[in-house]
């Protein structure tokens, strides 16, 4: 209907949308009404539909009614302290009567506790009583460009500096989708920070400006704070969450003039340092062999993440609910121990990002993650193990005997085979082949990472091992954002050996061979985790 052209139809159409939808929602944010019956929804949502509606539908009368509505607070106070200058309005940036003269006979129902119910009131009476609120709020006594006007706690602007991370991010958002849109006329658009020029911008979407009466311009130390705050707060929001959230510091920081105060690198220095930590946490986890290759697999979704379009960004992140930390109870599980390792990689990864954007102006493009030489042992060897699968054949080598359970086939002899070669590293039970003494059958393979071998407390021949049963690379097939629901359990090994000395020189060897295989790993990741490590991607960049 509305991409018909006819000029009248299109206007009933928007004002409907704005009488009947985008005011009874924006209203109780403004402390003009309740949200009562079909309108009871979250601040968050009502921040959602409105921003879509932005994108979607569009419009000069919509944008511009929606922004007069959201900023009658601070174009009022501008219009007053110009009169009180100027003795009119000359001097002010703008007017915001014909701003709001398409709203004049919009009529939006509101409670009414008296009489119980709604009733319709004109979008007039409203903003008078808006105005008069203003014009009696000590937090309005001065520009809003003043330091030590508290604008920041009325209106949309108490929802963008809100405690709850999904209102404040949903708030900037509209906010942000109020500035980059070309609609907006000049008053509001000053107001925001925009520039009304950004066609001519280079290399930044956006020009938050330094211009009389710039909200944003004159609260972005305190918006850059919030948005630290979200990645640095404990316990972590959801990775998806900090990504989005990164997302909008990189915008920002990309708009002339914005950089962060000391203050600011403080703290995002203490959540780089909290991410870096995690990481190497994850190093004693149980997937550690894993971590090189989820760094290669995660940059670039990243990066795509932080470089995305705003036009093409979707609100719907806004609803997203916090991700909260699966107890576990004590009863581990290797699924869980996954998730928790590729969050702390993604985690990571925004903040190397950001860290490059902020001290260096640039995103960092994926790392090239050099694998460490083998292991002393000799190459065949090594060669024949690693490649082993299940019926191969590989050498016993230093294998230890023992015995082993299978409810399908009885107690069978065997042997214990742990090797480590670089970041990789297996542990084989192999039955001695019949004709030749130094070879045996492959009959099951493990993984040497997450084993944690341990000798049973009665019998002390007996070695249980834990075997990691889920499988990384299907939940890598769905998209990185996918969430295992029914995770399956753990397999159990128990080895028996002919002798207490025998079990204990095995579990030596399991832990050793892996040690080694870790040792690789954090070989490999060292220069990642180093705090010059942007010093020397400068250094690569000047040679």
């Amino acid at each position: 209907m509305l991409s018909v052209g006819e000029s009248r139809l299109s206007r009933v159409v928007t004002q409907n949308l704005l009488s009947l939808l985008i005011l009874p929602l924006l209203l109780p944010l403004l402390k003009l009404g309740e949200n009562k019956g079909s309108y009871n929804i979250s601040a968050v949502t009502s921040l959602y539909i409105v921003s879509r509606l932005l994108q979607v539908v569009g419009g000069k009368h919509l944008i511009n009614g929606v922004a007069g509505l959201l900023l009658y607070h601070y174009m009022a106070l501008c219009q007053r302290d110009a009169i009180a200058t100027n003795g009119d309005t000359a001097g002010s940036t703008g007017d915001a009567s014909p701003l709001l003269h398409s709203l004049n006979d919009i009529n939006v129902k509101v409670s009414d506790h008296e009489a119980e119910g709604e009733k319709e009131i004109n979008i007039n009476y409203l903003l008078q009583h808006l105005n008069v609120q203003t014009s009696s709020n000590s937090h309005f006594d001065g520009s809003p460009g003043d330091d030590n006007v508290c604008i920041e706690r009325f209106g949309i602007f108490a929802y963008l500096f809100s405690d709850n991370h999904s209102i404040s991010l949903a708030s900037l958002f509209l906010l942000l989708t109020l500035a980059e849109n070309k609609d907006l006329e000049h008053f509001p658009a000053s107001l925001l920070g925009m520039s009304q020029s950004q066609g001519l911008m280079n290399n930044c979407e956006s020009a938050f400006l330094k211009v009389d009466g710039s909200i944003l311009v004159g609260l972005m130390p305190q918006i850059l704070k919030t948005l630290l705050k979200v990645l640095a707060c404990q316990p972590p929001v959801s990775p998806p969450m900090q990504w989005h959230t990164g997302w909008f510091l990189r915008k920002l920081l990309q708009c002339q003039g914005n950089k962060l105060t000391d203050d600011n690198i403080h703290l995002f220095n203490t959540s780089y340092e909290q991410s870096r930590e995690c990481l190497q946490k994850e190093l004693d986890g149980c997937w550690f062999d894993h971590i090189p290759d989820t760094i290669g697999h995660e940059w670039g979704s990243c990066k795509k993440a932080l470089e995305l379009q705003f036009h093409v960004k979707d609100p719907l992140f806004t609803l997203e609910l916090e991700i909260c930390q699966q107890a576990i109870d004590g009863n581990f599980n290797s699924c869980f121990a996954w998730e928790r390792m590729v969050d702390s990689v993604k985690v990571f990864i925004l903040h190397l990002q950001l860290k490059a954007l902020i001290f260096m102006g640039f995103l960092l493009e994926k790392p090239s993650l050099e694998s460490p030489s083998d292991s002393d042992l000799g190459k065949t060897y090594s060669r024949d193990i690693s490649s082993a699968s299940f019926g191969s054949e590989v050498s016993l080598g230093s294998g230890i005997p023992c015995r082993i359970a299978f409810s399908y086939a009885g107690v069978r002899d065997i042997y214990l085979v742990a090797l480590a070669r670089g970041i990789s590293g297996k542990l084989i039970l192999a039955e001695k082949h019949p004709f030749r003494s130094q070879r045996g059958i492959v009959i099951a393979i493990a993984p040497l990472a997450g084993l944690s071998p341990r000798i049973d407390e009665d019998h002390p021949t007996w070695l249980h091992l834990r075997i990691r049963e889920f499988e990384p690379n299907f939940v890598k097939a769905k998209g990185s954002q996918s969430k295992v629901s029914t995770p399956p359990a753990d397999g159990r090994w128990t080895l028996g050996f002919h002798s207490a000395k025998a079990c204990e020189t095995a579990r030596l060897l399991i832990l050793e061979e892996t040690c080694k295989q870790r040792s690789s790993v954090e070989s490999m990741l060292a220069p990642l985790l180093r705090e010059d490590y942007l010093v020397n991607v400068l250094d690569s960049q000047g040679d």
